[in-house]
C-alpha cells in the first residue's frame, strides 16, 4: 500500500492547501496519506473531506515540536482531533510557538533583515520565516536561510520553551493516536537514540519514522533492529511541505497497516 504519512499544509508551514495537498498526493499514485501539520489539527477536516471526494485512505495526524536537550518532534496517528482537552493542550504548545516566533523578528530586525510578517499569526513556523528571508532577496534559498538565520548558531536562532517528548507522548495517547517519533536519523547518528526510545516506550510511544527521504538502508536497518527491540510499529514519509523535489512514498509493512487500522 503506497503511503506517505508525513505532509504538511497551509495550516502550519507548508505551502499547499489541505485539498492541493490531496491533490497532489492521488497525481502521485498514493493510497494512503496523513497530514501531520506543526501543533495544530486545522487542515483535518478539509483534508479528510478531499481525500474521500478522491477515493484516497486519510489518516488524521500531527507533528507536535517537543524538546529535551535538543528539538524532538513526536508525529501522532489517529487522533481525535475535536478530543476539547487535546485541543486545550495544543493552543498551549501554540502559544509557545508564537512566543518563539516573535523573538525570532526581533532579531532579525535588530540584523537588518525587514519582512512583511505576521510572526504572531497562528501556524506560522520557522519554514514560513525562511520562505520571506528568501522572498526578500536576504538569503538564495531556504536551506541558507535555515543556516544563515533560523538554525540552531543561526544569527536569529530563539530556544523556545516546548513542552517535553514525554508530554507529547501522553498528549497524542489522551486522545487515542499513535506517537511517534519523527525523522530519528539526527539521534541515531549522535548516540541518543536508544536511550530516547527505552524513556519513551515505557510511557506509550508506539511508533517509529524508518522509512524518510534521507534514510539509506543502513539507518534502515538500525531503525527496524530498534522498532523489534521496543515493539514499535515502523512509520515512514516524506515531511513534504510542498516546494521540496520529493518523490517519495512508503510502501507499508503489514504491521504497520494493522497498528493504524487502515482498511
Amino acid at each position: 500500500m503506497k503511503a506517505d504519512l508525513h505532509l504538511h499544509t497551509t495550516a502550519s508551514d507548508g505551502a499547499m492547501t489541505p485539498s492541493e495537498i490531496v491533490d497532489w498526493a492521488v497525481k502521485g499514485g498514493l493510497e494512503v496519506i496523513s497530514v501531520t501539520d506543526h501543533d495544530t489539527v486545522a487542515g483535518l477536516e478539509e483534508a479528510r473531506e478531499a481525500a474521500k471526494s478522491r477515493g484516497i485512505k486519510f489518516i488524521d495526524g500531527i507533528e507536535i515540536s517537543a524538546f529535551s536537550v535538543s528539538e524532538i518532534h513526536i508525529l501522532g496517528y489517529n487522533i481525535d482531533p475535536k478530543n476539547e482537552e487535546f485541543i486545550g493542550a495544543l493552543e498551549n504548545v501554540k502559544r509557545l510557538r508564537q512566543e518563539r516566533n516573535v523573538k525570532i523578528g526581533e532579531k532579525l530586525k535588530t540584523l537588518g533583515v525587514k519582512l512583511d510578517l505576521d510572526f504572531e499569526a497562528e501556524g506560522i513556523g520557522r519554514m514560513n520565516i525562511a520562505r520571506e528571508i528568501v522572498a526578500n532577496g536576504y538569503a538564495c534559498n531556504v536551506n541558507a536561510a535555515f543556516e544563515k538565520y533560523l538554525s540552531v548558531g543561526g544569527a536569529a536562532y530563539c530556544q523556545s520553551e516546548r513542552i517535553s517528548p514525554l508530554e507529547a507522548v501522553k498528549l497524542i495517547n489522551s486522545c487515542g493516536g499513535i506517537a511517534c517519533v519523527a525523522h530519528p536519523k539526527k539521534y541515531l547518528s549522535d548516540g541518543r537514540l536508544d536511550m530516547l526510545l527505552s524513556g519513551l516506550s515505557k510511557f506509550g510511544l508506539k511508533g517509529l519514522e524508518v522509512y524518510y527521504p534521507n534514510h539509506g538502508a543502513k539507518e534502515i536497518g538500525a531503525l527496524l533492529q530498534l522498532c523489534e527491540k521496543y515493539r514499535l510499529t515502523p512509520t515512514g514519509g516524506s515531511d513534504f511541505h510542498g516546494e521540496e523535489d520529493r518523490n517519495f512514498a512508503v510502501d507499508l509493512p503489514l504491521k504497520t497497516i494493522k497498528a493504524l487500522k487502515i482498511v
